[in-house]
């Protein structure tokens, strides 16, 4: 019976006197979230999409290029240079107004996986973002020179995975919306921009999974350090700025949004396993301390939306973001890391749900489009007068 309420086309009004109170109250529940979502914003510039639910086919590529140095002695210094190769992604993401997640994945070699979970409001709004992947080639180099004893890296030897969880803040959130881009939640009818300040934490992780080749090997991991993998953990405060361009009421939105970001948080953990004729002394895992404890880092994201009618949409973004760190130790090897992460989607969404008509019509309220000016057009008096002397007046 639920659903027929949903689905029915019937004009006249279901109120909470009918056999679906159930309805009733759910379409209530949504009118108050959508007047929650719309307290103190401008309307002019930023709106809802009539309908509340989506769900959105997407097509992707995750990128990543890591650098790992380490230094045995001060004399000599072993780098691992690799990045992911191209990959088809395809995945599915689903939510509701500004909750929503998605899952994707390697379609042809199942090398890598991308899954993210997002909420936001008018002002407010935190993502969360996993990325795995073998999908990695690369080689190593001592001293700065390829050394032909040394293997290259092929894919499924090495794993990397980038985590980031970041929270923002809009400060001119009456007449920007950073989830009409980013989620298209929101539509942003008039250009404007705001102020963006963030807390994000970031990781970084990479694990041997050959350990065959790279571990049990006595040269191999005395060259190596012995080292398994690494987990760089990492927070920082930002502060940005973004920018919403629409030259036609939100019909074509661009996006562009810069941040800084101040690590003000960093530690890097080392995994080691040496072969047992092999003695290297202390724990299977210690802890690096960066050499500088602030430092300075950032990442771009930008955005294309086009709404091609109030239930089918396309959208596109991409984001590139930085991890570094430089330890700093007397006793251990020194380690330096560079990461870019980078990522490109694009997805075809579908909206849907009850309309701003039917709500009105099962909660009982009049219909705005019965208006004065409604009831003109409704005359024998040409179209082209009534739309050109009382369109103005809604």
């Amino acid at each position: 019976m639920f659903l027929s309420v949903l689905v029915a086309g019937s004009p006249m009004p279901v109120t909470a006197s009918d056999s679906n109170k159930a309805a009733v109250f759910f379409y209530r529940i949504g009118r108050w979230v959508d007047r929650l979502e719309l307290r103190g914003v401008d309307t002019a510039y930023i709106t809802l999409p009539e309908h509340s639910w989506r769900v959105a086919l997407t097509n992707g590529e995750v990128g990543i290029h890591a650098d790992y140095t380490t230094w045995i002695d001060p004399g000599s210094r072993v780098s691992l240079h690799s990045q992911t190769t191209p990959s088809v992604d395809i995945g599915f993401n689903a939510g509701f107004r500004g909750i929503g997640g998605g899952y994707s994945w390697d379609v042809l070699n199942a090398y890598s996986t991308h899954w993210n979970v997002s909420a936001g409001s008018k002002f407010i709004g935190l993502e969360f973002i996993r990325d795995v992947s073998t999908n990695l080639t690369g080689e190593f180099l001592v001293d700065g020179k390829k050394d032909p004893i040394l293997p290259t890296l092929n894919k499924g030897e090495i794993r990397m995975a980038s985590t980031s969880l970041g929270i923002w803040y809009a400060l001119n959130a009456a007449h920007y919306s950073h989830n009409a881009a980013i989620k298209q939640s929101f539509l942003q009818r008039k250009p404007a921009g705001s102020l963006l300040l963030s807390v994000a934490y970031m990781s970084s992780e990479m694990n041997i999974l050959d350990s065959a080749k790279y571990i049990q090997d006595e040269d191999m991991s005395v060259l190596f350090d012995g080292v398994t993998g690494t987990i760089t953990r990492q927070v920082a405060v930002g502060i940005g700025y973004g920018i919403n361009y629409t030259p036609n009421q939100g019909k074509v939105l661009l996006h562009v949004a810069a941040n800084m970001q101040v690590v003000c948080y960093s530690v890097n953990h080392v995994m080691y396993a040496p072969p047992p004729s092999v003695y290297m002394p202390g724990e299977p895992q210690y802890a690096l301390r960066p050499a500088k404890p602030v430092h300075v880092t950032g990442n771009m994201r930008a955005a294309v939306s086009w709404e091609i009618n109030r239930w089918v949409h396309l959208s596109a973004w991409a984001q590139v973001n930085n991890l570094g760190f430089s330890s700093k130790s007397e006793n251990l090897s020194m380690l330096s890391i560079c990461n870019w992460h980078w990522q490109a989607h694009l997805n075809v969404g579908v909206r849907f749900g009850a309309g701003e008509k039917r709500v009105r019509q099962v909660l009982g309220e009049p219909d705005r489009l019965e208006s004065p000016v409604e009831e003109i057009r409704k005359s024998k008096l040409p179209r082209w007068v009534t739309d050109y002397f009382f369109s103005s007046a809604q």
